[in-house]
């Protein structure tokens, strides 16, 4: 048999486990979820865009306090208003929050440059802004697309789910 590891040793290796936590948690909120973005583009250097970037701004700032927030920007003109949204997972604390947040942007940012509108989740939080209002409208946009064939199995599957689906919208 061999000799135990000493008491000592069993410390350093749990004190190192548990150093590592943070590391790991932090990056399972930056995980990408899905992204989605409107078809609407705007012209750069345009009002639109400067509203936008102070929407985000917005946006980013707000989430150093708090972890749900929406914002309006009116603009010079209807076509220049902005509507956005945040919201954290609830175990995050405001500086995650604030990190996922900040992540969040700078994707949807490279995602959906120059358009209208656009929806980027991560594990930890979401972000979605519009030219028009969208708080208290369904949204019914798809955000799971499936690539490859159907396999026959999965289209019986796929019934049953909808038909459970559709008894509890009745």
């Amino acid at each position: 048999m061999t000799p135990l590891p000493s008491q000592p040793q069993h410390l350093i290796l749990l004190f190192l486990s548990f150093s590592f936590l943070p590391f790991f948690s932090l990056s399972a909120i930056d995980t990408f979820v899905f992204g989605g973005c409107t078809q609407l583009r705007y012209s750069p250097n345009s009002a639109y865009e400067t509203n936008l970037n102070s929407l985000l701004t917005s946006l980013v700032n707000s989430a150093t306090y708090s972890s749900y927030n929406n914002y309006t920007i009116q603009g010079s003109s209807p076509q220049d208003a902005l509507f956005g949204l945040y919201q954290c997972r609830g175990d995050l604390s405001m500086p995650d929050c604030a990190t996922c947040i900040a992540r969040a942007v700078t994707q949807l940012g490279g995602l959906c440059s120059d358009t209208c509108g656009g929806a980027l989740q991560l594990e930890g939080c979401y972000v979605k802004y519009d030219n028009s209002s969208f708080l208290g409208v369904e949204d019914k946009t798809v955000v799971l697309k499936k690539c490859g064939p159907s396999v026959g199995y999965e289209e019986e599957a796929m019934g049953r789910r909808d038909a459970v689906l559709g008894a509890l919208n009745v």
